[in-house]
């Protein structure tokens, strides 16, 4: 009986433990080269800078509007990431690709080519 009970103890650590590792990942894949601060300058679409940082927060500014939120890549392979800002009524999926000096975001209504600051 003593060693049913230690089997099922075991059981049950194993299964907290993956519970909270399940838990931890929830940020999504964090692609190390968007970090930083990115520019956009461009007399029709206005001039935006970028902000991502490493614990998944955002910002964006631009001519009268500037705005703070949460960002999560989806994962590596995909180039995916949505984005939150907290004046968005709802989050917004975006197709990214990032060289160490442009990123390129692109959305359904907007799409910003910025470069590396």
């Amino acid at each position: 009986m003593k060693t049913f009970a230690r089997v099922i103890a075991v059981v049950m650590m194993v299964a907290v433990l993956a519970s909270l590792m399940a838990a931890c990942g929830n940020k999504g894949y964090m692609d190390k080269n968007i970090l930083g601060s990115w520019k956009q300058t461009d007399e029709v679409d206005g001039n935006w800078t970028w902000t991502f940082n490493d614990d998944n927060t955002c910002r964006l500014v631009g001519d009268n509007f500037d705005s703070e939120g949460t960002f999560k890549i989806e994962n590596e392979t995909n180039g995916k990431i949505y984005i939150k800002l907290k004046d968005w009524k709802e989050e917004k999926l975006f197709t990214y690709a990032v060289t160490p000096k442009v990123l390129d975001l692109e959305e359904m209504e907007v799409s910003y080519h910025c470069f590396k600051q």
